[in-house]
């Protein structure tokens, strides 16, 4: 077959062409296989080269995408640079796969520096083993980084974390982590900041929290997550990790253990930070639904002799911004028990139905007027009567002065013998139809007014160490209390002191305890307990 000098030229040329595209297609492979090998090599080569980086990391493989301009590092692993002298210390993690997208290649070529677009870290597992510096997250993870890595997002997906103290016990632990930080910047600048990273949105969330407090605590929470300033968590449980008695002699003086569980926490809006070195913490309204709290106390552990603060000097010597409008609580339950031996049943108050507002929770700093700190409250009275109560002060009054004003309606008495059985050793009966109060106090003592309205009001004394009557002082004292307020509300003014290591609900009982005194109860039936 004969072929023209044209069709032997084009054939030339085709295959030079085919020459050509191949040796570029080769030269591009080896140069990608070359950057790509360089990449692998170089990227751990300049964290581990970063002096205060605290960390080896290997992994099992690394993909490299030239066009794309991105890679994905496969089954990494974080361990400190020391651990083979001090196991079981300091941080270890295990990621599943880091894609980073965009990463600079010049930038990692002349700087030794990562400079990417995006990093997401899928699946970690972290256990922070106890060491005797605590960690540290800005001295751990930020400022090793300041110097080696830019990015504008973070994300981290279904990630894993433990907290273990020196006795391996673990302290914290959390599942399902996930986080996603953007247009974030490290440098020399902010990591001298009490938030070393620079940020404009983030998001959080995590299920299956898991806090050990201390000795005498533990907080779980069954999802927490937070999304551009809306916080919301589930199922919060406070839960005491002794019973009552180991709880009263691991203590050298008394105090309350608390068992509060809380179905829902709302924060709509949020925002908190640094203002220069000074925390802010500002929230238009916080909701906190079908609290479920119980408060004991045993007094036959030695008493507290220090002098309680006033909530109004608790916040008055706040040192950061705090800024709470409305704090809300609905469908709660708290009850306040107090016992005085073991041998007795503890003496037992409930407020059920409790719905609170409280407005203006806030510290003096970084404010020029501060409004009436108030608090408004709607319950039932051992689970029977309603009760409203409108407490009022102002942080600013080194005087600490403060009003209480309660309304109480409809109690059958035989209700308060969950009260007056187990501390007073007494049983009572009768309707008390109304009570109402205004307590006016301070740091030192408090003045107002007590007025009571009640029918048919007997009390039954107990034998001791029984729950049989007590004939004789049963009947001494039916013949000195006040049986009827004669269709009237009985009133008197009161003035008591203020015991001063004692609480201020404490405060408020003695005030209401010399009103019932002035109106109603003989002195043998008073008692000074918390």
């Amino acid at each position: 077959m004969y072929l023209s000098d044209s069709k032997i030229q084009k054939m030339h040329f085709l295959k030079k062409t085919a020459i050509i595209v191949a040796s570029i297609t080769v030269l591009l492979l080896l140069i990608n296989f070359g950057i790509s090998y360089w990449v692998t090599q170089k990227l751990p080569k300049i964290l581990q080269s970063e002096k205060d980086f605290p960390y080896n990391i290997n992994y099992d493989d690394i993909d490299v995408r030239l066009i794309s301009g991105s890679f994905t590092i496969h089954n990494a692993y974080l361990a400190p640079k020391d651990s083979l002298s001090t196991k079981n210390k300091g941080t270890f993690g295990k990621i599943k796969q880091i894609e980073v997208e965009q990463f600079n290649l010049w930038a990692l070529l002349w700087q030794n520096h990562i400079k990417v677009k995006s990093i997401t870290i899928d699946s970690p597992e972290v256990i922070l083993y106890h060491k005797q510096k605590k960690h540290a997250t800005q001295d751990s993870f930020i400022k090793p980084l300041k110097n080696t890595i830019t990015t504008q997002r973070i994300t981290i997906k279904k990630g894993k974390l433990r907290i273990l103290d020196s006795l391996q016990n673990v302290t914290v632990t959390a599942s399902n982590i996930n986080f996603k930080i953007t247009n974030t910047t490290i440098d020399s600048a902010s990591v001298t900041k009490e938030i070393p990273v620079r940020y404009k949105n983030y998001s959080f969330s995590c299920d299956s929290l898991l806090y050990k407090v201390n000795k005498f605590y533990t907080i779980t929470l069954a999802h927490i997550e937070n999304n551009e300033g809306v916080f919301s968590a589930s199922d919060f449980k406070l839960i005491p990790q002794q019973n009552r008695t180991q709880f009263n002699n691991s203590i050298p003086v008394e105090r309350d253990q608390f068992t509060i569980t809380a179905a829902k926490i709302d924060i709509p809006e949020n925002d908190w930070g640094y203002n220069s070195d000074t925390l802010f913490v500002h929230i238009p309204r916080l909701n906190i639904e079908e609290v479920d709290a119980n408060i004991y106390r045993g007094k036959m552990v030695k008493d507290d002799l220090k002098t309680k603060k006033l909530y109004s000097q608790m916040l008055r010597e706040l040192d950061f911004d705090l800024k709470v409008d409305t704090l809300t609580l609905k469908k709660s339950t708290i009850v306040y028990e107090e016992q005085l031996s073991y041998d007795k049943p503890s003496g037992k108050v409930s407020f059920s139905n409790f719905d609170a507002s409280i407005y203006n929770l806030y510290s003096p700093v970084g404010k020029k007027e501060i409004p009436d700190t108030t608090i408004d409250v709607q319950a039932l009275f051992m689970k029977q009567a309603p009760l409203q109560v409108h407490w009022f002060f102002n942080i600013t009054d080194a005087s600490d002065a403060f009003t209480i004003q309660g309304k109480l309606q409809k109690l059958d008495a035989t209700k308060l013998n969950a009260v007056t059985k187990g501390l007073m050793n007494a049983k009572t009966s009768g309707n008390i139809n109304k009570v109402d109060f205004t307590f006016n106090g301070n740091r030192e003592k408090s003045t107002g007014t007590f007025a009571i309205h009640y029918d048919n009001l007997k009390v039954e004394i107990l034998k001791k160490d029984s729950n049989d009557k007590n004939e004789l002082l049963s009947i001494f004292g039916n013949l000195i209390i006040k049986n009827n307020s004669n269709n009237t509300m009985k009133n008197t003014d009161v003035a008591v002191e203020r015991v001063k290591n004692k609480s201020v609900f404490n405060f408020l009982w003695l005030f209401i305890q010399q009103g019932l005194k002035n109106t109603a109860l003989p002195s043998l039936f008073t008692t000074n307990n918390d």
